[in-house]
């Protein structure tokens, strides 16, 4: 497989996952966690950069627990298609938390607001591969959601 269609499937994945209800925080939702978390910091845009070592947030933050799972996740699969890190400039998630306003057209499928998460790989060589999702969460409740027996990190 070509590189480049590599990176694309490599990108597509990362965000398929991200976004997906198994990405947990301690058995809940990643995106509910990370949504509280911005919400409690009032900030609409969480970036996770996913070549910087170490984090330069608290071992406690969700976000240092998300930055290193999926760090870890990039890395194990670009080694299955024998790719590097260091063949990467780039490789961020950024999760914008928005609303109805702006994305009226949104299927409403769970408790929310719209979200927007773009995933970008960018080679040393400059070419770009991105996915992009528009999807609905609700800041992380647990007095509403259901642990999941996956627990996997502090919330």
């Amino acid at each position: 497989m070509a590189r480049g269609k590599a990176l694309k499937n490599v990108a597509h994945g990362l965000l398929g996952t991200f976004v997906s209800r198994y990405n947990d925080i301690d058995g809940y939702w990643g995106l509910g966690v990370l949504r509280l978390f911005a919400d409690e910091y009032n900030v609409k845009t969480i970036t996770l950069d996913l070549l910087d070592i170490p984090s330069k947030l608290s071992v406690d933050s969700p976000l240092s627990f998300v930055e290193e799972k999926y760090r870890q996740w990039l890395l194990k699969t670009l080694e299955k298609l024998a790719l590097r890190m260091d063949d990467l400039a780039e490789a961020r998630i950024e999760l914008r938390f928005s609303t109805f306003e702006e994305f009226p057209k949104t299927i409403r499928d769970t408790r929310g607001e719209p979200y927007l998460c773009i995933v970008t790989l960018t080679r040393t060589t400059g070419k770009t591969f991105s996915a992009a999702r528009i999807g609905v969460c609700a800041p992380h409740d647990p007095r509403k959601d259901r642990q999941s027996n996956r627990a996997s990190g502090p919330v």
